[in-house]
């Protein structure tokens, strides 16, 4: 048995728990559920109530499942609000010494070290390129002889009033956080190859209301912005046209949400009576109000993607769940004028471009352990089998749920690990 993690990803429209073991760098979905989110508009938790018995709805359902009683997670929080910065830093080591863990830790902890608004805390360092005795790699050379480390890292922040009232959610729910990352990057660690991350791409990450849009480039996350479009936008459209509400359209968007109009286009799929008379709705027509729709939402998009203006064209993906309609890559890329795919996981349990981060967020927290070191909760369990152990990320047999009230802050344990302001 290989790594276990456990990932929370909390959205405005859903809330995913994903609890994945990954062998051989192929992940196995052991659990796997996203309900609606509650409490939470536009990124920002206005109701902490809501959004904390939703967690316990999903961590409960998984522990009966998996017969396990998850205590910590990794962490997705929503791009809005967020900032990226390049830093380069370094240390010296004696003489004859070999790169440890714990110098890698310290190098990128003195990545952090510049100046930055207060209202801004650091959600995670990641490095980019290391320099060492033995020359420049992308992997941590751990374990070589050199003078000297450098590191090239990309530190992404967030507002602490966004941040926080996230982190709280999670610890009154009754976990720990052991791993942060903002959703456009852990979306990129499973969209994108090294290939992609280096030559350079695009990313739009389409929700509920907001759409981010991201740019990868030398092995950087380069550019980082959101539109106030998404998935509300073609549920809006159908309701103002078929004059019905916005769970009736959603019911619509969802089982007929094609931009195809050759597939069943002249059955009626709904009739509005008004006063002169009723009117009966296609899919055809429903797929003309979709495409219409598409392409005032990917319009907004392009005018946030001019802005990159290198006169070069970039391949772009389309994740999240506001973007779930067929052929939408086609109308995007005629929009966008570049190269489009929809992507989804192809892992069996979650084809669903919702996943898309929870996944991206277990292959972060897996490259974090192997530069860092394993994480705090890990823990040997037995096999059910009795012939083999597993080592849980988080996860434990342990049914005692005591919450030590003494320590209310657990969660600035995580950011103190890596981001501490003291020198």
């Amino acid at each position: 048995m290989e790594d276990i993690y456990a990932v929370l990803d909390i959205g405005s429209a859903t809330i995913e728990l994903l609890v994945g073991e990954v062998v051989n760098s192929n992940l196995n979905v052991l659990f796997a559920k996203k309900l609606p989110s509650h409490g939470v508009k536009k990124g920002i938790v206005e109701d902490d109530r809501f959004l904390i018995r939703d967690i316990q709805k999903l961590v409960q359902e998984a522990n009966e499942f998996l017969e396990c009683d998850i205590k910590a997670v990794g962490l997705n929080i929503p791009t809005i609000k967020s900032k990226l910065y390049q830093s380069d830093s370094s240390i010296s080591l004696n003489e004859g010494a070999k790169v440890t863990c714990e110098d890698v830790v310290r190098v990128l902890k003195l990545a952090t070290k510049f100046k930055r608004s207060k209202e801004e805390e650091v959600v995670s360092v990641v490095p980019v390129r290391f320099h060492s005795d033995s020359g420049a790699t992308t992997t941590a050379p751990i374990g070589k002889t050199s003078r000297n480390l450098i590191v090239d890292a990309l530190v992404m922040t967030t507002q602490k009033q966004l941040l926080y009232p996230y982190l709280a959610a999670v610890e009154k729910a009754g976990l720990e956080v052991i791993e942060i990352c903002i959703n456009a990057y852990s979306c990129a660690k499973e969209a994108f190859d090294a290939v992609y991350l280096q030559e350079g791409a695009l990313l739009i990450d389409m929700g509920y209301k907001t759409s981010t849009i991201s740019f990868y480039k030398d092995g950087y996350l380069k550019y980082l912005t959101v539109c106030p479009v998404g998935g509300y936008d073609f549920t809006r459209s159908i309701a103002q046209n078929f004059q019905i509400s916005m769970n009736q359209a959603e019911t619509y968007k969802i089982k007929y949400g094609s931009l195809d109009y050759t597939i069943g286009q002249e059955d009626i799929i709904h009739t509005t009576y008004m006063r002169d008379g009723r009117k009966d709705y296609t899919q055809k027509d429903l797929a003309k109000i979709l495409a219409d729709t598409a392409v005032e939402v990917l319009n907004v998009i392009k005018e946030k993607i001019k802005i990159i203006d290198d006169n070069r064209t970039y391949e772009t993906l389309i994740v999240g769940g506001g973007g779930e309609l067929e052929l939408l890559d086609q109308i995007a890329g005629e929009v966008l004028e570049a190269p489009v795919r929809l992507y989804r996981p192809d892992i069996i349990g979650i084809r669903d471009m919702a996943f898309v981060s929870s996944v991206g967020m277990i292959f972060y927290m897996m490259d974090r352990a192997k530069v860092l070191g394993p994480y705090d909760r890990s823990l040997v369990l037995p096999d059910v089998s009795a012939t083999m152990s597993m080592r849980l990320k988080g996860l434990t047999k342990n049914k005692d749920r005591h919450h030590d009230v003494k320590n209310t802050s657990r969660f600035n344990k995580l950011l103190d690990t890596f981001f501490s302001e003291e020198d």
